[in-house]
């Protein structure tokens, strides 16, 4: 009989993080592509990342999206679409 696996293993803790742990990934893809000079397509794709974090959030359980589960379901959701719209605006924005 296999034993059991430890809760306590990065693994683990990977696997009970995993909307954050893909959210951080593609963080760190957009903040290269910012800093390679790319930063309207970087701009939106942080925008887009933000809104279908928002979906996320409104969609799944709270124990599936583990640490982005911060407030109430409904002020997560609605902070994430006002940052999401908020930078996706200033992304279309010309001269800024």
């Amino acid at each position: 009989m296999p034993e059991p696996r430890s809760p306590f293993t990065a693994g683990a803790a990977v696997r009970r993080q995993a909307v954050l742990t893909g959210a951080l990934v593609a963080l760190a893809v957009i903040a290269l592509l910012g800093i390679a000079g790319h930063a309207p397509l970087a701009g939106m794709l942080l925008s887009a990342e933000l809104l279908v974090l928002a979906a996320l959030r409104l969609l799944l359980p709270t124990r599936a999206v583990g640490a982005l589960a911060v407030r109430s379901r409904l002020v997560d959701v609605l902070c994430l679409v006002a940052l999401g719209v908020a930078i996706g605006a200033l992304t279309g924005s010309p001269n800024l």
